[in-house]
C-alpha cells in the first residue's frame, strides 16, 4: 500500500494546539472553522445540486475540524459522521453538537486507514483536506472503498490557480499559520487524478470575490484603499481569468 508521506505527529500536534486558540472564540460559532455557515451551505448546495440525494443519506465528512460543517450537514436532514485526525478539534466538535442539539456523530480517526465496511457511505465530503497529503492517492483510494456505488465525492481545497491565494499563502506561512503539511493544489491536477478512478468530475470555482492577501495585511487590508485594490483585483479577475483561475478555493465533485 502506498503512503500518503503525511507527517502524521505533525499534523496531530499542529490542530490540537490550533483548537487551543482563544482568538477562535471570536468566530461564529466560537470554535475553530475554516468557513461561516453560510458558506457552507453554499458548497454544499453547490457540491449536491441535481445529485437526487436522499434526506437520510449517509455522508462521511472527511477533516471535519471542530464540526461546523458536519452539524450544517445534519440540519439538511443527513446522517452525519464527522472524522479527524485531531482530538482537541473532535473534543470541540462533540460540544457543539451538544449545543447545537445535533444528531452528528464525531470520531477521531485517519480517513488513510479507517475501519469502515466497504461501500459504507453515500458521500465523502471534505473541506481543505486534499492539500494537507503529500500523496494524496491512497486517500482516493480509501474513499472510493468505503463509497458506495453511484456515491458522490464533493471535496473543496485552496486554489493554486489563484495569484490571490498563493500570496495569501505565503503571508500566512510566514506567520507560521500553516501546517507543515500544506500543499495548495491546482484543480485541473486533482481532476487529472480523480478520473482515473471516478466519473462525472467536475470542477466548480468557489470564493470568485474574495481577496485573501489583503486580510493579511492588517490595518490597510480593511482600509478604504485596500478596500478599492481588492475590488479592482476581483473586477480584472472576473473580466479577464479563465474561470477556473478566478475562485481562491474550488469545489470538485465525482461519482464512483
Amino acid at each position: 500500500m502506498l503512503s500518503d508521506q503525511q507527517e502524521k505527529g505533525i499534523e496531530v500536534n499542529f490542530w490540537d494546539s490550533e483548537a487551543q486558540k482563544e482568538k477562535y472564540l471570536s468566530f461564529e460559532k466560537n470554535v475553530y472553522s475554516a468557513f461561516r455557515v453560510k458558506e457552507y451551505i453554499e458548497m454544499i448546495q453547490k457540491g449536491l445540486q441535481d445529485s437526487g440525494l436522499a434526506k437520510n443519506a449517509k455522508i462521511l465528512d472527511i477533516g471535519c475540524s471542530a464540526g461546523v460543517s458536519s452539524i450544517t450537514l445534519a440540519k439538511m436532514g443527513y446522517e452525519v459522521i464527522g472524522i479527524d485526525i485531531s482530538s482537541g478539534l473532535i473534543e470541540q466538535a462533540r460540544g457543539l453538537a451538544v449545543i447545537e442539539k445535533s444528531t452528528a456523530q464525531f470520531v477521531v480517526g485517519d480517513i488513510a486507514q479507517t475501519d469502515y465496511a466497504d461501500a459504507s457511505f453515500d458521500v465523502c465530503f471534505m473541506v481543505g483536506l486534499l492539500h494537507h497529503f503529500p500523496n494524496y492517492q491512497p486517500i482516493l483510494e480509501e474513499i472510493r472503498r468505503i463509497l458506495k456505488v453511484g456515491g458522490l465525492v464533493v471535496a473543496v481545497e485552496p486554489n493554486l490557480l489563484s495569484f490571490s491565494y498563493r500570496w495569501s499563502f505565503k503571508l500566512v506561512s510566514m506567520k507560521s499559520g500553516t501546517s507543515p503539511n500544506e500543499y495548495p493544489l491546482s484543480p485541473l491536477a486533482v481532476q487529472q487524478d480523480l478520473e482515473k478512478s471516478f466519473h462525472d468530475v467536475k470542477l466548480i470555482p468557489f470564493r470568485e470575490t474574495d481577496v485573501p492577501f489583503l486580510r493579511q495585511l492588517g490595518a490597510f487590508g480593511k482600509s478604504k484603499a485596500g478596500q478599492i485594490i481588492g475590488n479592482l483585483i476581483t473586477l480584472i479577475k472576473n473580466k479577464y481569468f479563465a474561470e477556473i483561475k478566478k475562485g481562491t478555493f474550488f469545489i470538485v465533485t465525482c461519482k464512483k
